[in-house]
């Protein structure tokens, strides 16, 4: 869909800053239940004490890895959400959502576009969104939309998920 910006383009804060670490805190709250998962079946006798200190020691190095990843990611770096109004050819108007953490001034009003949709189906979301020379006329940039969640919080939750499956698999195996 191409169009041209109509008005000025918005630009707030991302809702889930990119510091925040919902992954580390999600995998941290699995560790713990899987800690006391195995804690609960070596009280019982279930389980010898190589198994007790493997069920205690994998869940906390998991947690200390998605931590390490954390603190290592690149610092600074601030996604926004960018809102604006894009006029198609027919006349009607399209609202745009784009988390970036591209340069404030890489669109203004009445910039030539061309919005690439995103997968997720939300309405106005979009994969990026391509800065024409001209309405048809060649590409002078491309602005790519930030994922919701970075590569190390998503591990986390894989993570934190692989985990609750384990202590779930040890409780019904008592």
């Amino acid at each position: 869909m191409s169009g041209v910006v109509a008005g000025q383009v918005r630009v707030t804060a991302a809702t889930v800053p990119s510091g925040s670490a919902p992954g580390l805190v999600a995998v941290s709250a699995a560790a713990l239940i899987c800690v006391a998962a195995w804690t609960g079946r070596a009280l019982t006798g279930d389980v010898g004490a190589g198994l007790l200190t493997a069920g205690i020691v994998i869940p906390l190095l998991l947690v200390a890895a998605v931590a390490v990843a954390h603190r290592r990611r690149p610092a600074g770096v601030a996604d926004a959400v960018w809102e604006f109004t894009v006029r198609i050819a027919d006349g009607s108007k399209a609202p745009v959502l784009l988390r970036t953490d591209a340069p404030r001034g890489s669109l203004g009003p009445r910039d030539p576009v061309r919005l690439i949709p995103a997968r997720s189906g939300r309405r106005g979301a979009v994969q990026a969104v391509e800065v024409l020379a001209a309405p048809d006329g060649p590409v002078l940039r491309r602005i790519t939309a930030s994922p919701t969640l970075s590569p190390v919080q998503l591990a986390g939750l894989v993570l934190a998920a692989i985990l609750l499956a384990a202590t779930a698999a040890i409780l019904l195996t008592a």
